[in-house]
């Protein structure tokens, strides 16, 4: 059975005649004919009374018009919605990113450039396990950008042949605690004596993207910071600090709010801030138009 059958048993319901439904439908009226006697085969019952002028529809007829409506209106629908979802994919912007840049950076940032681009479907992707699965995604096309912290030493995307890069922004890391009952920090890093245990909140990242680990070891290398709690979500490390499991460094813009309303303070001064700046980084073998549209944007925006 064909889709087109279906159409002429439609129009033939709806003229009553083979001609003027053959004209309709761009076809011959022979031709038109032997569809509608494929079509009653297909069936196998007669669907049209040819004994009268204008047509009618046999029993057969009347009980098949409302299931060929149903197939053709299906069918026609699953060809629209098919269409449209390839469209959207083909428009789609696809970014990769840290699960903090996800949650906190990247929806304002969208934001400010969505007067400036032409489309307006993004997906973003966090569930990789590491950098190198990052740039693997990004380099096998899974991905049109991967956006993250920038490696100070250069080591993690340091082929500039095929990474181009841009810089997006910066974020500052600080370290923060939850207040005592007088509103001070229950820890006080430059203070801390030597050899004290400091309940540690570890954001999980890799080290040279989120060089926590090596600030600890260059700032406080005579106290034992202890892991409390361990999770690459920043969100959850700051909930932890806001229960008084212990010290984190965290974005800045995410705890602004509580640092204000005195849920939340700092641990040490702005000396033990960590700046990061935000870079966006393409895979320039697999640029596709979309893409360059959209890399010309950001261009035009630095």
């Amino acid at each position: 059975m064909e889709l087109k059958w279906l159409e002429d048993f439609l129009s033939l319901c709806e003229t009553g005649n083979f001609r003027i439904s053959s004209g309709h439908r761009c076809v011959s009226q022979p031709a038109f004919s032997r569809r509608i006697k494929s079509l009653e085969s297909w069936v196998g019952a007669e669907l049209i009374d040819r004994s009268f002028q204008p047509t009618r529809l046999t029993r057969a007829g009347e009980v098949f018009r409302p299931i060929a409506i149903e197939i053709v209106g299906l069918a026609n629908q699953s060809r629209s919605d098919v269409r449209t979802q390839i469209k959207a994919e083909n428009e789609k912007i696809r970014f990769s990113t840290l699960s903090t840049l996800a949650q906190f950076f990247i929806p304002a940032w969208l934001k400010e450039l969505q007067s400036s681009i032409e489309t307006e479907a993004f997906s973003v992707r966090t569930g990789y396990g590491n950098i190198d699965e990052y740039l693997g995604a990004l380099e096998e096309g899974q991905v049109d950008f991967f956006i993250c912290y920038e490696d100070p030493t250069g080591t993690i995307v340091n082929d500039t042949e095929k990474f181009r890069s841009l810089l997006l922004g910066s974020e500052t890391l600080i370290p923060i605690v939850s207040p005592d009952e007088n509103g001070e920090p229950r820890i006080w890093l430059p203070t801390a004596k030597p050899g004290s245990s400091i309940p540690y909140l570890l954001t999980y990242s890799n080290p040279l993207v989120w060089p926590i680990k090596a600030h600890i070891e260059r700032r406080y290398g005579d106290l034992n910071f202890e892991p409390m709690y361990e999770s690459s979500i920043a969100a959850a490390i700051k909930a932890m600090a806001l229960e008084g499991y212990g010290v984190a460094w965290v974005p800045k813009s995410i705890v602004e709010d509580d640092l204000a309303k005195g849920l939340l303070v700092r641990a040490a001064t702005k000396e033990d801030d960590i700046f990061l700046n935000i870079k966006i980084y393409n895979y320039e073998p697999n640029t596709e138009p979309k893409t360059e549209k959209f890399w010309q944007v950001l261009i035009s925006k630095d």
